[in-house]
C-alpha cells in the first residue's frame, strides 16, 4: 500500500497554483529549490486532442498517398511500404509533437523544461527524433526479416500506421515534461549506442571488423550516414548537456575555476566528437579524421588525469575507478602499438567502451550535485 503524503498550503498559494483540496500534485525537491507541479484537466484534454488531430492528419496523408498511387496492397517494408511511410510521417509527427509540447511547457511556470535553454531546443528535439527514427528503423528491419514478403490491404495498413503514429506522439508528449540533465544523459547514451549497433548490424556482411570501427562511417559501408549522424548528434547532445548542467552547477559552486576548466574541456570533447562524424574516414578525409579522433583520446585522458583537481569533493571510489580506466587505456595502447597483440578494431572498441563508460559515470556524478531530489505525490489539504 503506497504511503499518502498531505501538503498544507496557504490559501493564496492554492489560488496561484489553481488547485483545490484533494488535488494531486508532484513536489520536486532540488538542491536549492522546491517546485510544485500539477496537470490540470484542461491541459490533459488539450494534449489528448493534439494527439488525435496530429494522428488523423498524418493518417489522412498516408491514405491519400496510396489512393493517389492506386496501391491497394501495401508491403510491410520496401520503397513504398508501411515502414517507409512510418519512418517519414511518424518521425515528422514525433518532431512536431515534441516542438509543440516544449514550447507550451516553456511558457508554463514551474515546469522542468524551464531549465532547458532555447538554444538547446533544436539539438534536443532533433536528437529525440533521431532516436525515434533509429528505433523504428531497427524494429522494421527485424520485422522485415521475420515476415519476408508480408503485405496488407489498404484498410489494415492504414490502421497499423495510425496505431504506430498515435503511440509515437503520446510517447513524446510524456517525455517532454520530464526533460532533465539525467534524461539528456540517457538520450546521449541511447544515440551513440543505437547508432553504433545499427551500423554494425547493417554492415555485418561486409566484415567491417576486419577493417576498423571507423569503417562504419566510410563510403564503403552500408548506410554510413546512420553512424556519422549518430556521432554528430551525440556531440550536439553532449554540448547541450554540458550547457544545461554547468548553468545549474553555477548556483551550487559559484565562481569555481575548476568547474570552468571542466566545462571547457567537456565542450571541446563534444565538438570533437561531432567532428569525428562530420569528417568520416574516407580516403580524402583520412588525415583529418585520424587527427580529430586522436584529439578525442587526449581530451578524455586529460579529463581523467585532472579529475581530482577539476571536480569538487571527488569521492575516492570515483577517483580509483578513474585511475583504473586510465590504466586500462594506457595498457591497451601498449598492447596495440608496442606489443601488437590487439588488432586496430579491438583496440578502438575497447578504448571506446572505457572512455564512454567513464564519461557516463562523470555525468552521473555531476547530476548527483544537482539532484539530491525526491519526487513525491502529495494531496492538497
Amino acid at each position: 500500500m503506497n504511503e499518502k503524503h498531505v501538503l498544507k498550503l496557504p490559501q493564496d498559494l492554492k489560488e496561484q497554483l489553481g488547485v483545490e483540496p484533494g488535488t494531486q500534485v508532484k513536489v520536486h525537491i532540488g538542491a536549492d529549490e522546491i517546485k510544485i507541479t500539477t496537470q490540470k484537466p484542461v491541459e490533459i484534454r488539450k494534449r489528448r486532442w493534439g494527439v488525435i488531430i496530429l494522428t488523423a492528419i498524418m493518417t489522412a496523408i498516408f491514405l491519400g498517398y496510396f489512393l493517389t498511387r492506386k496501391i491497394y496492397q501495401i508491403s510491410l517494408v520496401g520503397s513504398e511500404s508501411v515502414a517507409t511511410m512510418v519512418l517519414v510521417l511518424t518521425t515528422i509527427s514525433g518532431f512536431l509533437s515534441f516542438a509543440a509540447a516544449f514550447i507550451q511547457l516553456k511558457h508554463q511556470s514551474g515546469s522542468a523544461v524551464e531549465a532547458v535553454s532555447w538554444r538547446n531546443f533544436p539539438t534536443v528535439a532533433l536528437s529525440c527524433t533521431l532516436i525515434s527514427f533509429m528505433l523504428m528503423a531497427g524494429l522494421f528491419w527485424i520485422a522485415g526479416n521475420l515476415f519476408k514478403g508480408a503485405t496488407f490491404d489498404l484498410f489494415t495498413s492504414t490502421a497499423l500506421f495510425a496505431l504506430i503514429t498515435s503511440v509515437e506522439v503520446q510517447a513524446v508528449n510524456s517525455i517532454v515534461p520530464q526533460l532533465s540533465s539525467r534524461l539528456l544523459t540517457n538520450i546521449f547514451i541511447a544515440v551513440i549506442v543505437s547508432g553504433v549497433i545499427l551500423a554494425m548490424i547493417s554492415n555485418q556482411n561486409l566484415y567491417w571488423w576486419k577493417h576498423n570501427l571507423s569503417f562504419l562511417g566510410t563510403n564503403q559501408a552500408v548506410a554510413s550516414w546512420e553512424f556519422n549522424l549518430a556521432l554528430i548528434f551525440a556531440g550536439l547532445i553532449l554540448l547541450a548537456l554540458v550547457d544545461y548542467l554547468f548553468a545549474s552547477l553555477k548556483r551550487v559552486f559559484p565562481k569555481s575555476r575548476q568547474l570552468l576548466v571542466l566545462r571547457i574541456l567537456l565542450t571541446l570533447l563534444a565538438i570533437d566528437l561531432a567532428l569525428v562524424g562530420v569528417f568520416p574516414n574516407n580516403t580524402q578525409m583520412h588525415t583529418l579524421h585520424t587527427r580529430v579522433a586522436g584529439y578525442l583520446i587526449f581530451l578524455v585522458l586529460a579529463l581523467i588525469f585532472g579529475i581530482k583537481w577539476l571536480l569538487p569533493d571527488i569521492s575516492k571510489d570515483f577517483l580509483h575507478t578513474s585511475w583504473m580506466i586510465a590504466a586500462a587505456l594506457l595498457a591497451g595502447e601498449i598492447l596495440f602499438q608496442v606489443v601488437g597483440y590487439l588488432s586496430l578494431t579491438a583496440f578502438e572498441i575497447m578504448a571506446f567502451l572505457l572512455a564512454f563508460s567513464w564519461l557516463v559515470m562523470l555525468f552521473e556524478r555531476l547530476n548527483d550535485y544537482l539532484e539530491p531530489i525526491q519526487n513525491r505525490q502529495y494531496i492538497i489539504k
